[in-house]
């Protein structure tokens, strides 16, 4: 199933939006910090056919708006809000790390519009480490690349990529002309992202969420640890708890089908 492509008037701007189906039931997804729509799609391919899923490229990313100021976690939920009330709330609510987060605080301020909200491997905790090592490894990174090859021999120096990883890396660059290419999320809007949505915690949205809700944690985390995820399991047991053992942050490339399995069975216990 592919996506249909689409670009939506919200408050702040024109924003991305990758469709998947078109049935009544609606599911929105909210990508990672300097991911995009895209990341959604293997995902998708292994979820039941009867829903309509929907992701969309954030603000800082991809081809959605991208201002000079104006990314605390305030702006993303009222992205969201506008977004969900052009598709017809309420709808499931997935997101991943930075997506997961906007997703937590929309579930514990404005649970109204949701049917149920699944949160993949991001914690409610404030870490000041956690920003200067992100704010680090965006400010290494090259601005632009030579040519599409020299862009993947950058992203995959350590492993050796799928033809299907390699398209969801290049949806995160685009072309400036002779060949070469450059990041669609700007660093200094990646930079702001991080330092205001980490400087603070969120253990009180966390504590708040009484909708139906699901945490997926990755069991081999950098992002989550084990000693944070079952803290959260403590602080709030009404939402279910699943723990990926051998599995990292980055679940929707990782395990995409064992995410499917897990949202599809959540959703069909409701």
């Amino acid at each position: 199933m592919k996506p249909i492509e689409s670009f939506l008037d919200l408050p702040a701007g024109t924003f991305r939006v990758l469709t998947w189906g078109d049935a009544h039931e609606s599911v929105l997804f909210l990508h990672g910090l300097t991911a995009v729509a895209d990341i959604w799609g293997p995902t998708v391919e292994h979820l039941a056919a009867n829903r309509r899923y929907v992701a969309i490229d954030q603000r800082g990313h991809g081809q959605s708006p991208t201002p000079p100021t104006g990314y605390g976690t305030g702006a993303f939920v009222r992205d969201t809000l506008a977004l969900i009330r052009q598709l017809g709330e309420p709808v499931h609510l997935v997101g991943h790390s930075m997506g997961a987060r906007v997703a937590m605080l929309l579930a514990a301020r404005h649970p109204a519009v949701l049917s149920s909200v699944a949160l993949v491997d991001i914690g409610p905790e404030a870490s000041k480490a956690n920003i200067e090592a992100t704010v680090a490894a965006i400010a290494s990174r090259p601005e632009e690349f030579e040519s599409e090859a020299e862009a993947v021999a950058f992203a995959f120096r350590n492993r050796a990529p799928t033809p299907e990883a390699v398209a969801l890396f290049l949806a995160r660059l685009e072309p400036t002309g002779n060949g070469r290419l450059r990041w669609r999320a700007p660093a200094g809007a990646l930079e702001q992202t991080v330092r205001s949505h980490r400087s603070r915690g969120y253990w009180r949205e966390w504590r708040n969420i009484r909708l139906p809700a699901v945490f997926i944690h990755g069991g081999t985390s950098n992002e989550v640890s084990v000693a944070i995820a079952d803290k959260m399991r403590a602080e709030n047991p009404t939402v279910r708890f699943e723990r990926y053992e051998s599995v990292g942050h980055n679940i929707p490339l990782i395990a995409p089908e064992r995410l499917a399995q897990s949202l599809d069975r959540f959703w069909g216990s409701l």
